[in-house]
């Protein structure tokens, strides 16, 4: 089996694997290989093979789905742990075997077996005698155990090498055999690569922080698992952070498509016809390098020409053809490497690590610019900071995520997880808290005044902002200077600071403030935070009462003033409008219910005179009622003929009226 020479481990849970071996192949010969079965899917889809030295792998072959007793039942030959050789031979009956007995050797049919008794010096011993017909007709008898015994029958032979590589392979549990057949001459270096389902590699790492001008130093280890059956020795390790896109897809299980059934037509013998000979006689004797040409052959026939002509120019059934060469090959196996975004830690020696054992390797140890400085966000801890590394990565590599120890002039002081952080990226990497240092904060937040007005298309817009003064306090009582960070959240996007130091940095929810924390003393730091906002007011529903507020707040003109006055003014009269057109309709709500009541009463009446003198009555009053009734639907138009008047003069108003101002 080829050695493991190459390992390159991802990220995202797979192991790309490469063999190879320096002259372990010699001729044609037979690689082995053995995978667990969830792991047949993976070898499906990626294995790659390359003859490195002009030969070729003609073909891969592996181990059925099947279950080693549904294997073993289509071979009828059982054998048994004990007893095996009398056991196996009476099943080898009607085989060619030949028998070595002594310096001679006699071929023939196998009959059977027999056992005997013999007497020796110690007592009566049972002896198994192998019964043989030979070639001339003779049957011999031989000492099983004694004598050599060789199977000429070939599929005898074979059946019995299934039956015993079947029965070794069932001995590991889900083991999957795979046989790859190299042909070719001489010694030759063969390459197989794969991909596996590995562990996923993990990164950590150790950060020294020393006094000036000393720089800091980080120490980075990858913790590798070797899961497998097989001990990686002296393997060339490569680890890749990123994440390439991979799957499971099975391969390994086979699949079957339902095909549809077709009857049998019965027809009736035909003779076979006579076939003319024609020029197609000529072109089966010519040489196909002078006459064929495959774009005139018919679609179906011009592979088997291509195929014939491959073989003719190969040199099958005549001389071998020496145009093949080693370059041919070693060309097809050049790829080209684009690791794109992904990152890869290429170890400079090669590593070992024993099967189903774990490994540190280390991946990096180069000095970086960082210090330590303080770090505070009360989401994080409100009442002291945290003590942080400023991490500049200065080492040229891209540091993947894991979690950090940090040692201060040689001592722990504490533990942080590093994100991946690219060349040239900066973090701040907590990993203690400062009890020295104390922090508080008062928050005072009021409305301010309006600062700007906007008449636009009938509509009145105020501009002004929700100020908000936040107060850090912090008591620094230790010997020491700090740096310090500090996190102020910037309330959405549309917050701005007014009137304060510009951020060191800004990230997606923090302004970040850098400044320095003097020793033994209090230091005060004001964010001065403006949220803008706004209110918005059609005019027309402008009321005398807000125009006045608005007047006394001096927000506009006196031109725009007079504008606005005029249209209250409409406003109030379009009102007065509505409030008469409402009693109007109030009016004949009440005259229908009372001629409701009247068409009722007319209803009850007889023909008696007193009730004709009442019928006449109400008739007198339901005539009035629909005189008035006439009269209302006369006044009700013109009323909101007027009403519709005085609202499509304040649409002109405030379509021409435009006016902007800031407020002092």
């Amino acid at each position: 089996m080829l050695p493991i020479t190459s390992v390159v481990l991802y990220k995202h849970g797979v192991g790309y694997f490469e063999r190879e071996g320096e002259g372990e192949v010699e001729n044609d010969a037979i690689l082995s290989l053995t995978f667990k079965q969830g792991e047949v899917s993976d070898v499906l889809k990626s294995l790659t093979v390359l003859d490195l030295d002009g030969g070729h792998v003609t073909a891969v072959s592996y181990d059925s789905t099947k279950p080693i007793e549904q294997l073993l039942s289509e071979i009828a030959i059982t054998i048994p742990d004990q007893g095996s050789l009398t056991a196996l031979v009476p099943q080898l009956k009607g085989a060619r075997v030949s028998v070595r007995q002594g310096d001679g050797v006699f071929e023939g049919v196998l009959l059977g077996i027999d056992t005997a008794e013999d007497k020796t010096s110690s007592g009566v011993a049972k002896v198994v005698h192998a019964s043989l017909v030979t070639d001339t007709g003779d049957v011999r008898t031989f000492p099983l155990l004694e004598c050599g015994l060789h199977l000429i029958d070939d599929g005898i032979r074979k059946d019995l090498e299934f039956y015993l590589r079947t029965q070794l392979s069932s001995k590991k549990k889900d083991a999957r055999a795979f046989t790859l057949f190299a042909q070719g001459q001489g010694k030759r270096r063969v390459r197989l690569s794969y991909v596996l389902e590995a562990p996923v590699w993990k990164a950590t790492y150790r950060i020294l922080l020393n006094e000036s001008p000393e720089p800091a130093l980080i120490q980075g280890w990858a913790v590798i698992d070797n899961t497998q059956d097989e001990d990686w020795n002296e393997v060339a390790l490569s680890l890749i952070s990123g994440l390439p896109v991979s799957f499971v897809h099975d391969l390994y299980t086979p699949r079957y498509i339902r095909r549809p059934v077709v009857a049998v037509r019965e027809t009736t013998g035909v003779l076979p016809p006579e076939i003319e000979a024609g020029a197609f006689d000529a072109l089966m004797t010519t040489d196909f390098d002078d006459v064929v040409n495959e774009e005139l052959l018919a679609p179906a026939a011009a592979p088997v020409a291509r195929m014939r002509m491959a073989k003719v120019k190969a040199g099958v059934g005549g001389s071998r053809s020496t145009t093949r060469s080693a370059a041919s090959s070693v060309q097809t196996q050049v790829r080209e490497r684009q690791i794109g975004d992904l990152f890869e830690y290429e170890i400079e020696r090669p590593v070992t690590i024993r099967r189903n054992q774990s490994g540190l390797v280390p991946i990096v140890l180069k000095p970086f610019n960082g210090k330590s400085v303080l770090f505070y966000q009360k989401a994080a801890r409100a009442e002291n900071p945290m003590r942080s590394v400023e991490f500049e990565n200065t080492t040229g590599l891209t540091l993947e995520g894991g979690p950090v120890t940090v040692l201060e002039e040689g001592r722990y002081v504490g533990e942080a997880m590093l994100e991946t952080i690219k060349p040239k990226e900066q973090r701040l990497v907590p990993y203690a808290v400062e009890l020295s240092v104390r922090v508080m904060d008062s928050i005072d937040s009021h409305q301010e005044n309006v600062r700007r007005i906007v008449i636009r298309k009938g509509t009145f817009r105020a501009d002004y902002a929700q100020l908000q003064l936040t107060t850090y306090t912090l008591i620094n009582k230790s010997e020491r200077e700090y740096i310090v960070y500090l996190d102020h959240p910037r309330g959405g996007n549309d917050s701005e600071l007014d009137d304060t130091l510009a951020p060191h940095e800004t990230t997606d929810n923090y302004w970040r403030f850098r400044f320095m924390l003097p020793a033994n003393q209090t230091t005060k730091f004001i964010v001065r935070q403006r949220r803008p906002l706004q209110t918005n007011q059609s005019l027309a529903d402008l009321g005398e009462r807000q125009l006045g507020l608005w007047m006394e707040q001096k927000y506009f003109d006196k031109k725009t003033a007079t504008v606005l006055n005029e249209v209250v003014s409409l406003r109030h009269k379009a009102a007065e409008c509505d409030e008469q057109f409402g009693q109007l309709q109030s009016e004949r709500d009440r005259i229908h219910a009372e001629q409701k009541r009247i068409r009722e009463n007319l209803n009850s009446l007889g023909d008696r005179a007193s009730e004709k003198e009442l019928r006449e009555r109400f008739v007198r009053t339901l005539n009035g009622q629909e005189d008035r009734l006439e009269e209302i639907e006369k006044e009700s138009k013109r009323i909101l003929a007027e009403r519709d008047k005085h609202r499509s003069k304040i649409e002109d108003v405030l379509a021409k009226l435009e006016f902007e101002s800031t407020i002092a």
